[in-house]
């Protein structure tokens, strides 16, 4: 028969050993996703861009001189929020490209390194305008998503800043005679890319188009 006085502290230490394994430390992951494009600079229809500044893909055929408008696929920088950023820890999941990316480590640097950066099956991220991270690419190229194809008016000051050949080639700033100074250029430079084209519009209209040389 067992002694009561032996059983009363045996008790005891299985409740207590019991109660104690529910204060076990919880953490909540986090699901870090780009930020949305800013569907306020045009309202959801591209027809009603202004004020504002976008990578662009087009080639010169998509210029329109009778009627003076361009058309074009509109793209924007896949950014992410630096507080969401700047809580990462271990076991967190970040969509970059539609892919999933649980993280196992991270490396802070001049770039903040997930699971070994993108050639490991990870991503490298680096501070961006707004309070935001970019996706650092080689040649440090941002990550692109399409938002769409917009024909748009070219307005009256319509201006062309082209980079040259060579990075340290001057600009050529186009005012005038567009169409042939697009036409005589090497064919190489028929195409424009977001990867170094902005398109800058105001009040509806193209007011100016940047190429920047680019690797």
């Amino acid at each position: 028969m067992t002694n009561i006085k032996y059983l009363i502290p045996l008790l005891c230490v299985l409740f207590v050993g019991c109660t104690n394994t529910s204060n076990k430390e919880n953490f909540a992951y986090q699901f870090i996703k780009p930020i949305p494009a800013d569907k306020s600079l045009f309202n959801g229809d591209l027809r009603g861009l202004n004020a504002t500044t976008l990578p662009a893909l087009f080639s010169f055929t998509d210029f329109n001189w009778k009627e003076r408008t361009l058309t074009f696929t509109a793209y924007s920088i896949d950014r992410y929020d630096s507080t969401e950023i700047a809580k990462l820890q271990i076991g967190d999941t970040i969509l970059f490209r539609n892919d999933t990316i649980i993280v196992s480590k991270i490396e802070k640097g001049r770039y903040l390194t997930i699971n070994g950066g993108i050639e490991n099956g990870g991503v490298e991220l680096a501070a961006y305008e707004g309070g935001t991270y970019r996706v650092q690419l080689m040649d440090d190229h941002p990550q692109y998503s399409e938002l769409g194809k917009v024909q748009l008016p070219l307005s009256d000051t319509f201006t062309i800043i082209d980079c040259g050949d060579n990075p340290e080639d001057p600009y050529d700033t186009i005012r005038t005679n567009h169409k042939q100074r697009l036409e005589n250029m090497k064919e190489y430079k028929h195409d424009f890319i977001e990867l170094n084209t902005r398109v800058k519009i105001e009040n509806g209209k193209i007011t100016n188009i940047t190429r920047n040389w680019i690797p």
